[in-house]
């Protein structure tokens, strides 16, 4: 990914300057933040890997998180200068850019399908948000590119009088990259204030630790996600008359059978309560 991001980008940025088409430059800028978030993507996947140690006792997963949020804003703003930048040249005129251009921008569209089909199925695999991001970014990317060949196609069908449509399509270009950069600071950051793990997970977490042998039933599902896992607090109710050592050791079953069944769950702490008569 690493690899076709970089090559994407020197290939836009030397053919809008030569080919006479800024918005295809703003493109390459897009496709060079890719190459940011491909560095803070195995950076960060690296990192969120180290165990837990004393001063981090869960981990340090969130360095994915953090560093896919911090991408995320350099996305945002490199998108407004674009559209600022577009809105200022929009008055004037200029010839059509070269067809190179648009043999350009085909390619490129080509290449992102395949980047961004291959980093979805990576996303589901891993269960990695960052990974799910750029996926995303890279079907964003798709959306952009067209923007630049439609841009220049007109130019070059219409001429000079046409020249505002290459504009636009710059502006566009700097509008997504506002739009991808403003959901992926949304969906990190939610994930950072320890926003609930999706609702399929929790159902799943309750439906197979409340028919585990000697549970009487769950009284309540906490947790939230670090990295590519989750973390759990799971209150469940036993017999009352159960003693220390059988309910902690039902407890360490129960814990035990939900992280062989659930591999995106990292840790689970369970609490194990009365059940009421």
């Amino acid at each position: 990914m690493l690899v076709c991001n970089i090559g994407l980008s020197v290939s836009k940025l030397a053919v809008g300057w030569w080919g006479g088409s800024f918005p295809l430059l703003a493109d390459g800028v897009n496709s060079l933040t890719d190459v940011g978030m491909s560095l803070a993507l195995l950076g960060g996947l690296r990192l969120a890997r180290r165990p837990a140690d004393t001063e981090h006792p869960y981990g340090h997963g969130r360095i994915e998180q953090e560093l896919a949020r911090l991408v995320s804003v350099g996305v945002l703003i490199t998108g407004g200068l674009i559209a600022v930048e577009a809105a200022r040249r929009y008055p004037i005129h200029h010839d059509a850019p070269s067809p190179i251009v648009l043999i350009t921008a085909l390619a490129a569209i080509v290449v992102k399908v395949g980047m961004y089909r291959y980093q979805n199925g990576k996303a589901r695999v891993l269960g990695s948000h960052a990974l799910k991001a750029d996926a995303m970014n890279h079907k964003w990317d798709v959306a952009s590119t067209c923007c630049v060949l439609v841009g220049a196609g007109a130019v070059g069908w219409g001429g000079p009088a046409w020249s505002h449509v290459d504009d636009l399509a710059a502006m566009l270009v700097g509008g997504i990259m506002i739009v991808t950069g403003a959901q992926g600071v949304y969906a990190v950051s939610s994930e950072l204030l320890d926003r609930m793990p999706p609702a399929p997970v929790v159902e799943h977490v309750r439906a197979l630790a409340g028919a585990f042998p000697g549970i009487r039933g769950v009284e309540k599902i906490v947790g939230r996600r670090s990295g590519m896992g989750y973390f759990l607090d799971l209150h469940l109710e036993v017999d009352g008359v159960l003693s220390v050592s059988a309910a902690h050791r039902l407890g360490h079953q129960v814990k035990d059978r939900l992280m062989a069944e659930l591999p995106e769950i990292t840790n689970i702490v369970v609490h194990l309560e009365p059940a009421p008569d």
